[in-house]
C-alpha cells in the first residue's frame, strides 16, 4: 500500500503536464527540422515517414497534456481536502505535517492515515466536510512512501495512459509473433481454429487495456494462456485425424455429375440459397452443369464444371491419411499405405501426397537432421499398378 506525504499533496500536480509538454517541444523541433530536409528531397520517402510519424505522436503529446490537465481539475477539490484535513491533524496532535501520511491523495471514507507512528482510520460524514479518527492496528506494516522526491516517477508510473499503452504493444508483440509462429494462417483464415485466434485474441486485448484492475502482468499471462490453447489446438490438428476432424472438418461433396447431395449440404449448413449464391458468385447458373462442387474447410465452395480439369485433394498432408478423399475416390487407406509400402515409403515420411491421372505424386519431409528448412522438398512420382487389386 502506499503512503502519500505532505509535500507529495501539496506539491504541483503539473509534474506530468511539464514534462509531455517538453517531449512534444523537442518533437516539434524534430519535425522542423524533418520537414526541411523533406522538402529538400522529395525523392526520399523516409522523411516523409518520419515527418508524419512525428506528426502523430507530437499530437498524441499535446492530446494527453490537456487530458491531464482536465482529470487533475476534477481532483483537485478532493486533493485540497486532503491537504487541508492534514493540516487540521497536525494542529490537534501537534504533529508536524511532515509526519503524517495518507494512503489517498483524494479524501475518502475509510482511508488511512498514519500520524508519527500511530494507524487511524478516516470516517467521514456524508458532504465530506467533517471527520472522526478511530485508531486502528495494522497486520501488514510494509508500506511504500510516496514522498516529493519520488513523485515524478511515481506520477508518471501511475499514468493510466501509460499503463494502456504498455498493454497495446504488449498485445501487439503478441499478436504478431502468433502470426508469425503459427504460419501465418490467420491472415486468411481456412479453418475454425485460425478464425477463433483472431476473434478471441482481439477481444482480450481490446477489452483488457482499458480496465485498470487488470495489471500488465496479468494482461500478459492472459495472452500467454490463450497462445498456449491455439498452439496446442494445432499441434492437436496436425498430429491427430480425430481432432482434425472436430477442429477443420473435412471437404463435403454436395454436388457430384450434376446431382446435389441434400443430405451431406443440410448437414453442413448449406441452404439452398446459400448455395445457388455461391454457385452465382462463380459464374454457374445452373446446378446441372456442374461436375463437382466441394464445400471446403472455410466455407468456400469449389468448383468443377464439366469440360474443365478436376480438382485432385492430397490423399496424404503431414504424415497422415486423409480417409474421406480416399474413400471419395473409391480405394482404402490399406491400398494407399501397400503402395507406399512396395515402394519403401511410410505415410510418417510423407509431407504431401496427390493423387493424379492415376499416379501418387508424393513430396517427402527432409532426411536431413540439421536445419531441415535449408533444404528444397523433392517429390516422387509413383505409378499406379493397383487398379486391378481388390479396393
Amino acid at each position: 500500500m502506499n503512503l502519500y506525504s505532505y509535500e507529495y499533496l501539496n506539491n504541483s500536480n503539473a509534474y506530468v503536464a511539464y514534462l509531455l509538454l517538453l517531449f512534444a517541444l523537442i518533437l516539434g523541433i524534430t519535425i522542423i527540422f524533418n520537414g526541411i530536409k523533406y522538402m529538400r528531397d522529395r525523392t526520399n520517402l523516409k522523411y516523409r515517414d518520419f515527418f508524419v510519424m512525428l506528426t502523430l505522436i507530437s499530437i498524441l503529446a499535446i492530446s494527453m497534456v490537456f487530458s491531464h490537465v482536465m482529470d487533475q481539475k476534477a481532483t483537485s477539490s478532493r486533493n485540497n481536502q486532503t491537504v487541508k484535513m492534514i493540516q487540521d491533524i497536525s494542529k490537534n496532535k501537534k504533529v508536524s505535517v511532515n509526519k503524517i501520511y495518507t494512503s489517498s491523495t483524494n479524501l475518502s471514507n475509510g482511508m488511512t492515515v498514519k500520524v508519527d507512528k500511530q494507524y487511524y482510520e478516516v470516517n467521514l460524514n456524508a458532504n465530506l466536510n467533517s471527520y472522526t479518527l478511530t485508531p486502528i492496528r495494522l497486520i501488514d506494516n510494509n508500506f511504500n512512501y510516496v514522498t516529493n522526491s519520488s513523485s515524478i516517477i511515481s506520477r508518471i508510473s501511475n499514468y493510466q495512459y501509460l499503463t494502456i499503452a504498455l498493454k497495446l504493444i504488449i498485445g501487439f508483440i503478441v499478436l504478431v509473433l502468433q502470426i508469425n509462429l503459427s504460419g501465418k494462417g490467420n491472415l486468411a483464415p481456412s479453418n475454425a481454429i485460425d478464425q477463433l485466434q483472431n476473434y478471441v485474441l482481439g477481444g482480450i486485448i481490446g477489452g483488457m487495456i482499458y480496465s485498470q484492475d487488470v495489471s500488465i502482468l496479468q494482461f500478459f499471462i492472459v495472452l500467454l494462456i490463450w497462445s498456449i490453447i491455439v498452439f496446442g489446438s494445432k499441434i492437436l490438428n496436425r498430429q491427430s485425424a480425430f481432432f482434425r476432424k472436430i477442429f477443420t472438418g473435412s471437404p463435403q461433396v454436395v454436388i457430384q455429375n450434376g446431382i446435389i447431395n441434400v443430405d451431406t449440404a443440410l448437414r453442413s449448413g448449406l441452404s439452398a440459397s446459400d448455395l445457388t449464391f455461391k454457385l452465382r458468385t462463380q459464374g454457374v447458373s445452373n446446378f446441372k452443369d456442374v461436375k463437382s462442387a466441394t464445400l471446403e474447410q472455410n466455407g468456400q465452395l469449389t468448383i468443377t464444371t464439366f469440360g474443365t480439369e478436376s480438382v485432385n485433394y492430397p490423399v496424404i498432408t503431414d504424415g497422415s491419411i486423409n480417409e474421406d478423399v480416399v474413400k471419395r475416390m473409391g480405394k482404402t487407406p490399406e491400398w494407399l499405405e501397400q503402395m507406399l509400402e512396395d515402394e519403401g515409403k511410410d505415410i510418417s515420411q510423407i509431407y504431401l501426397g496427390q493423387y493424379v491421372h492415376d499416379n501418387l505424386m508424393i513430396i517427402s519431409f527432409p532426411s536431413h537432421s540439421k536445419r531441415p528448412w535449408y533444404y528444397y522438398l523433392k517429390y516422387q512420382n509413383i505409378k499406379n499398378s493397383y487398379n486391378n487389386r481388390k479396393k
